[in-house]
């Protein structure tokens, strides 16, 4: 294998390796996107259910109080009924407060009833409104979902495509020079290999030495950047330019 085909094998294996980067990203954030969507739909059911327990709640103490003014309306009845029964004054004076006590407390208890009622009216509303939110988003999750899932099969596909093509191009790279490039890669935020543009490094943006640059243009040798110690090439050393014919 000449040079230029090893540089070759080289600039496609990185052009691959970056696509698996970034494909590989894309699938690794499925699953955290699809964690947001639950969380968000968690916390909109988790308010509506916070409105049903306060509803339940209410008419739990609705009813108590609806119970024990019932019981003691049922009482002053009785006890206006006793009135006429009573033959002594201080008796029935007696009893009359007791009366007049227990009908103001129901009136306090009809207050309450009341103020519990509207209270009730209120939270129904918001229930509604909560519930109306929840089906929106749960109807828009269920589709984000639909779509997260298709995209993440498309992620395999591609990367189990893409990791064939690495392994048919790994082949053609020498070992010793396929670890060079792993090395680098690994060191170097994934990129390994960069052209020289202008006489300038394309993964530090740092010069070169003018003299590298033409052994660069010759392609007799696979340099590394000075700065950033990447593999190095210019595009007239991959794919030269075809010579016109005559």
């Amino acid at each position: 294998m000449s040079l230029r085909e090893k540089l070759k094998a080289l600039e496609e294996l990185q052009q691959v390796d970056l696509e698996l980067n970034e494909v590989r990203e894309q699938a690794e954030a499925v699953p955290r996107r699809k964690a947001e969507i639950d969380a968000a739909v968690g916390e909109s059911r988790k308010a509506w259910e916070a409105e049903q327990a306060k509803l339940a709640t209410n008419e739990r103490e609705r009813r108590g109080q609806e119970q024990m003014l019932g019981m003691e309306r049922d009482k002053v009845k009785k006890w206006e009924g006793r009135l006429t029964e009573i033959r002594t004054p201080r008796e029935y004076a007696a009893l009359s407060r007791e009366i007049d006590i227990a009908k103001k407390t129901n009136e306090t208890v009809s207050e309450q009833i009341k103020t519990l009622t509207a209270e009730a009216e209120q939270i129904q509303k918001s229930i509604d409104a909560l519930q109306e939110k929840l089906d929106e988003k749960e109807a828009g999750a269920q589709e984000e979902l639909e779509e997260l899932a298709r995209r993440q099969a498309e992620y395999a596909r591609r990367v189990t495509e893409l990791d064939a093509r690495r392994a048919d191009l790994a082949k053609k790279v020498e070992p010793a020079l396929l670890a060079r490039y792993e090395n680098i890669r690994k060191r170097r935020g994934g990129v390994a290999v960069t052209q020289v543009v202008g006489n300038t490094c394309r993964g530090c943006n740092r010069n070169i030495p003018p003299q590298m640059a033409i052994i660069l243009a010759r392609a007799n040798s696979i340099e590394n950047c000075p700065n950033c110690n990447r593999i190095i090439y210019v595009s007239e050393a991959v794919s030269p330019a075809s010579t016109p014919a005559a």
